[in-house]
């Protein structure tokens, strides 16, 4: 039996929400992508050969063994996201948000409100058929990478860019009853912030005395 979510929590610390991926929506994913490589694979296998070019030599590869692997490869591809994704949980706490994780192994990864930076709440088409939702939760980690080279005269530059690395908690019942909670928890640690920024600016003589925390 995995491990639960309850045996990380700390003492008094109680889950206020919790979900896992929508079942809906995984199924219908690993459907329409099986279907889809069942299609190239079987275009493949009516293929007589395949004819590419190796250097300076051509050849051959019998149409069947590429229809073949790109069945094998892309099946298990496929199927492993989708295990993947089916044993994830997500839970919400008075401090944090939990993700559970690991196919194989259990992995947890605590995100701290006091860590987060932006939530966002994103619902597309299969969203709104199933009725989920994906929160991105913005913690301020970047990822750098490099766009493909652009052709400027004589010259090849490639261009260098950033993008935010969101934590997703990936097609969850009542998104936006989750944003509001998360929002709301950021805007009372805000408050707290400024109150006491205000009672130090106030009363500077306590704050240097030690006699507040």
């Amino acid at each position: 039996m995995g491990v639960g979510i309850e045996s990380v929590l700390e003492p008094e610390e109680q889950i206020v929400w919790r979900d896992v991926v929508s079942r809906k929506v995984l199924a219908t994913f690993l459907v329409i992508w099986l279907v889809l490589i069942l299609a190239v694979s079987i275009f493949f296998f009516l293929q007589g050969e395949i004819n590419f070019k190796s250097g300076t030599s051509s050849r051959a590869v019998p149409g069947w063994a590429v229809g073949l692997g790109l069945l094998l490869l892309g099946s298990a591809i496929s199927l492993w996201a989708f295990f993947s994704d089916l044993v994830k949980e997500y839970a919400i706490t008075q401090k944090r948000v939990v993700i559970k994780s690991g196919l194989i192994g259990t992995d947890f990864k605590s995100i701290y409100f006091d860590q987060i930076k932006e939530v966002l709440v994103n619902v597309g088409l299969v969203g709104k058929i199933f009725g989920v939702g994906t929160v991105k939760i913005d913690t301020g980690k970047t990822e750098t990478y490099s766009e493909p080279a652009a052709r400027m005269g004589r010259y090849s530059v490639s261009r260098v860019r950033t993008r935010v690395m969101y934590d997703l908690l990936k097609h969850i019942h009542q998104p936006y009853e989750v944003y509001r909670y998360l929002q709301q928890a950021l805007s009372e640690r805000k408050e707290a912030l400024y109150s006491g920024r205000a009672d130090k600016e106030s009363n500077p003589q306590a704050y240097s005395a030690g006699q507040f925390g």
